[in-house]
């Protein structure tokens, strides 16, 4: 959906800017764009993903031609200015509170630009995925007085998705490997994975950026370096050439090749949005307003029960809560709250109100039979066994018979399986190069057919970092 458009500029202002354009002959756009070839970021060597904190992945991008073929055709032009406005709603508030513009003109942002404008489409694709939770997210950020740069991080980090896992198995919008996760406060368990909490893992990584902001005396591109490769590496590469963060020039630093992309990337998202509220690139209309509330139901409870009773589908319920691992809140009650649509809160708290036990799982007791297993109990009690052995405080597999098991689930004729894995085999993260024919081929799938199953067309542009389906789901029992 495209956004508003501002009121147009007087017809005699129009006029007169053409004709300095035309005088000059040298007409710059907002993202700082040349009439000549602009040269790609040098590529220097540097630490590889095996000494990163964080081993997050290249995040997603624009499709990248081969290389060959950059080099043979002229770069794309940027989209022009003028089409339709972006100042409007949150995406407005995020422009007011860009900050680092003075490095928008780097010909490394430029380059990385030239690649976004091959997807006009891209922030009304990633942005309707960001729609839930992009309002808190800016929230935080003006909270704590810091760049809105920020904010798209998880743009470039995962998509936005949730659900985005690396080959690396870095989870979750911010892209956190399990350790850092855990060390910046987040649940990594078997009932809930903050990393995928959009609320939850923004509070760690906006914590986790602060602490390498002072780290490399506020030099907020060093804290953006330090971010994807790890600050041992950054800091190691500053003892090295005898720099100090105060006065190192950040373009000059031989950082590793996927640090020199990554911070560009985010820094050309935001000159599209810092360039003068006019652009092709469609956006989607995203009020500046919280569309979520939180909604307390207490620990074990059932996440389908309270999409039924707000009024909602579960899997709607779920995608706005995809912190959860299964279909009911942790028995230790953290958390024990819901994120629901605003719209929705005061009908789920009214009939919390009105029944309170209703959405409680009761655990059910089960006695163990000789000859039985706990993957076995686990399969027909449709519960992943992992917790079913810390719902018992279980340290392996080992039961014994004549002993109670308590099984966490509804009970009744209610079966809810546990949540599917995104990074099972059945979903493909696209890489760099990638095409629908080589991964359909690789796969034992025809173009149509995987065009079909992910419900977009044969000749479909897709991205690095995309996920794409390989079939349906495999059940989980």
């Amino acid at each position: 959906m495209e956004g508003s458009v501002l009121n147009a500029p007087p017809v005699h202002l129009v006029k007169l800017g053409c004709l300095l354009c035309l005088l000059s002959s040298c007409a710059i756009s907002p993202l700082g764009e040349s009439g000549g070839e602009t040269p790609a970021p040098a590529v220097a060597g540097g630490p590889g993903p095996e000494s990163q904190s964080r081993e997050g992945r290249p995040g997603p991008i624009p499709d990248e031609a081969p290389a060959d073929s950059m080099h043979n055709a002229p770069p794309p032009s940027l989209p022009s200015i003028g089409e339709q406005s972006i100042h409007s709603g949150l995406w407005r508030r995020i422009a007011d509170g860009l900050q680092l513009q003075a490095h928008y003109d780097r010909p490394e942002v430029i380059e990385q630009a030239r690649l976004y404008a091959r997807r006009t489409d891209y922030f009304e694709q990633v942005g309707e995925r960001a729609r839930p939770f992009l309002h808190g997210i800016v929230e935080q950020i003006e909270q704590r007085g810091l760049p809105m740069e920020i904010a798209l991080m998880p743009f470039v980090e995962s998509g936005f998705n949730p659900n985005a896992v690396s080959p690396r198995a870095a989870a979750g919008p911010w892209q956190f490997m399990a350790g850092t996760g855990r060390s910046l406060g987040l649940r990594v368990d078997p009932w809930f994975d903050g990393r995928r909490d959009p609320v939850a893992s923004t509070t760690a990584a906006l914590d986790y950026l602060e602490i390498q902001r002072q780290r490399f005396a506020d030099n907020w591109l060093l804290a953006f370096a330090a971010y994807n490769s790890g600050p041992a590496n950054v800091s190691r590469l500053l003892r090295n050439l005898g720099e100090t963060a105060a006065d190192v020039d950040f373009w000059q630093l031989p950082l590793p090749a996927e640090t020199q992309i990554h911070v560009p990337r985010i820094l050309a998202l935001a000159s599209i949005l810092d360039s003068g509220g006019k652009t092709r690139f469609s956006f989607p209309e995203i009020a500046d307003e919280e569309p979520l509330a939180r909604v307390r139901v207490g620990p074990g409870a059932s996440i389908a029960i309270a999409a039924e009773l707000a009024g909602l589908e579960p899997e709607a319920l779920r995608r706005l809560n995809p912190g959860f691992r299964q279909w009911w809140t942790p028995p230790d009650g953290n958390p024990d709250f819901l994120h629901v649509p605003a719209e929705k809160a005061q009908t789920l708290r009214l009939a919390l109100l009105e029944a309170p036990n209703i959405i409680q799982v009761r655990a059910k007791r089960y006695l163990i039979q000789p000859g039985d297993t706990l993957g076995g109990i686990a399969r027909a009690m449709a519960v992943p066994v992992d917790v079913l052995r810390s719902h018992n405080g279980l340290r392996g597999d080992l039961i014994i018979a004549g002993d109670y098991l308590s099984i966490p689930g509804p009970g009744g004729d209610m079966a809810l399986e546990p949540l599917a894995e995104p990074d099972s085999p059945r979903i493909y993260i696209v890489q760099a190069g990638d095409s629908l024919w080589a991964i359909a081929r690789r796969n034992g799938l025809d173009v149509a057919t995987l065009a079909g199953i992910n419900a977009i067309s044969p000749n479909a542009l897709i991205l690095p970092g995309q996920q794409l389906l390989l079939g349906p789901a495999p059940e989980t029992r």
